[in-house]
């Protein structure tokens, strides 16, 4: 995991309110987000957005490239595939919320709720693999 938005954690035993970021899901890059990166959600609520952000201060900063490789010739899901996965993990009952085809909090915690009930990483990452399973278990 990479530090993201923070110029250093908090010293002895001190809390920091931080959380994982898997943007490409368990096969890709980990970042560790702090307040920061939130402060940045503020502006713009787009996790690619501060993710950009965050990473070309720190390139500024001094700081290195992403040294973890992101997965490669996996197909996004278009906005119809999108909503279908969201309408299919309601029929599964788990709520992603009002089908909109955006992958926002309530969509992600749906997907990894299936992602635990199948026995697969649950990094909220949704798939074509993912879709599949969707439906070929109705």
């Amino acid at each position: 995991a990479r530090r993201m938005g923070l110029q250093g954690l908090p010293a002895g035993g001190q809390e920091a309110n931080a959380s994982l970021l898997l943007p490409a899901g368990h096969r890709g890059p980990a970042f560790l987000i702090l307040e920061n990166f939130r402060t940045i959600l503020r502006y713009n609520n787009s996790s690619s957005y501060a993710l950009a952000i965050g990473l070309l201060s720190e390139r500024f900063d001094g700081a290195g490239k992403v040294r973890a490789s992101w997965p490669v010739g996996e197909q996004p899901l278009s906005r119809s595939e999108r909503l279908e996965l969201q309408e299919r993990l309601t029929a599964r009952g788990f709520d992603p919320g009002t089908p909109d085809g955006i992958i926002g909090a309530n969509t992600r915690s749906a997907i990894r709720g299936f992602q635990q009930q199948l026995g697969w990483p649950a990094d909220g990452h949704p798939t074509q693999e993912l879709l599949g399973r969707l439906r070929a278990n109705p």
